[in-house]
């Protein structure tokens, strides 16, 4: 199944004043949760939805103790999560001055591994093979088919997914 996406008109201007377009992509469908992830994986192997189920909530679980404790947890052929702390606006001018009223936000970041195979380029695992198809569907609202938002205020949907 391809990437759907959408042409999405910018609500900012350039210097020049032209509100350019961006690529932005939809969402179709109701969100994949654990329990389809589960059936999904169970289907591919010799163990039951409720196995896999279980698998996965220990390694979130296992995942949570292992980077509220400083550490980064790297998943081969997936990608390696760790901690970010934000001070947005909150800098202080000594060094001894810094401490943790200063963190604005804190949030677990993923970083897809990277695979070099040999004569093609840098490509992201789970990305490749990807194709993309215009979606022709109505996108009036910036909603998901399940309520959620699409896109157009986070970024990382505009960026490029294979650069």
């Amino acid at each position: 199944m391809p990437l759907f996406y959408y042409p999405r008109q910018s609500s900012i201007a350039t210097k020049e004043g032209a509100k350019l377009w961006h690529l932005s992509l939809k969402k179709v469908g109701r969100a994949v949760d654990l329990q389809m992830l589960a059936e999904s994986i169970a289907e591919k192997s010799s163990l039951t939805p409720g196995d896999v189920h279980n698998v996965i909530r220990n390694l979130m679980t296992t995942m949570r103790l292992h980077l509220l404790n400083s550490r980064t947890v790297r998943l081969d052929g997936l990608g390696t999560f760790t901690m970010k702390a934000r001070t947005r606006g909150k800098g202080v001018a000594k060094e001894e001055d810094v401490n943790p009223n200063q963190v604005t936000a804190l949030r677990c970041q993923f970083t897809p591994e990277y695979t070099r195979p040999a004569a093609i380029g840098t490509t992201r695992s789970l990305l490749q093979g990807v194709e993309f198809q215009k979606w022709t569907g109505t996108v009036s609202d910036g909603k998901d088919d399940n309520g959620g938002n699409s896109g157009g205020s986070g970024g990382d949907e505009n960026d490029n997914p294979l650069g």
